[in-house]
């Protein structure tokens, strides 16, 4: 069976697609996931988005890894799903959506600036030492141990985040790893490993707002932060008690076209 899909980014992260309507179950199997997202053999993405309709909200986004695990959040993904219900002409420029950790509301400004509200984040233990490195386990959503690390590189994240991503600590289901150092003017650069995908991200939206989080109480910083990643830029909004939190950030719908689930699955 032939099914559409279409192909999005946000920052450099990427991501497959799909409006469950128009595909078979087996779109949420682990082998269907991870096989689709394959970077050779596959369309090639770090995730898979599944849109439905649900009652009371515009649509309900199911986020997978490309290793077929679910997640509960995705913030970068959700810009691109939203934009993906502007494009088919299924939502307006304000909309509400439900994904694994709750609802959330999306403005549009353009596609450039998309504003996302994000469920508030909190510190879910007290600081930690992990693999050597002293950090925070913020909840923004998903899971993150967000560590403050000037002069920190892709080469060191790589090496670093597996032990503390796979840490005793955060059994069974892991946790995603944020490296983050501050800039000039209340910038906050940001890097990224993430479970599921076992990679250094290009960029990490849930994961930039846990940074922000702890770098606005360790460093005393205010709202706004501009986020730097490596595929980009962000930006965190947030009120006096982070109740009221906002990602401001781009997405891309790159391309649309179909795959064979049988020639995909052989």
């Amino acid at each position: 069976m032939r099914i559409p899909f279409t192909k999005a980014q946000g920052t450099g992260n990427d991501f497959i697609i799909l409006w469950e309507k128009e595909c078979p179950g087996v779109i949420r199997t682990p082998e269907f996931i991870s096989a689709i997202c394959a970077r050779r053999t596959g369309v090639g993405a770090d995730a898979l988005l599944i849109l439905s309709r649900t009652p009371d909200f515009d649509f309900k986004m199911d986020y997978y890894n490309s290793d077929g695990s679910w997640e509960t959040m995705c913030a970068n993904g959700s810009r691109c799903a939203a934009l993906f219900m502007v494009d088919r002409g299924l939502a307006g420029n304000s909309m509400r959506f439900l994904t694994g950790d709750g609802s959330h509301r999306v403005e549009f400004r353009d596609s450039r600036h998309i504003r996302l509200q994000m469920t508030p984040p909190s510190y879910a233990a007290e600081q930690l030492s992990v693999g050597g490195y002293c950090g925070n386990h913020v909840d923004s959503g998903a899971a993150h141990f967000v560590i403050e690390a000037p002069g920190f590189t892709r080469e060191k994240v790589v090496s670093a985040a597996p032990a503390i991503r796979h840490a005793d600590c955060f059994a069974p289901r892991g946790v995603n790893v944020n490296f983050y150092q501050l800039e000039e003017d209340s910038t906050l650069r940001v890097l990224t490993y993430e479970k599921g995908v076992e990679s250094f991200m290009l960029s990490c939206g849930s994961g930039s707002v846990a940074a922000a989080y702890d770098a606005a109480r360790k460093l005393r910083l205010s709202s706004p932060i501009s986020i730097r990643v490596p595929g980009g830029k962000l930006q965190v909004e947030f009120d006096e008690n982070w109740q009221e939190v906002w990602l401001t950030g781009p997405a891309v719908l790159l391309f649309k076209s179909t795959i064979d689930t049988e020639d995909l699955l052989q």
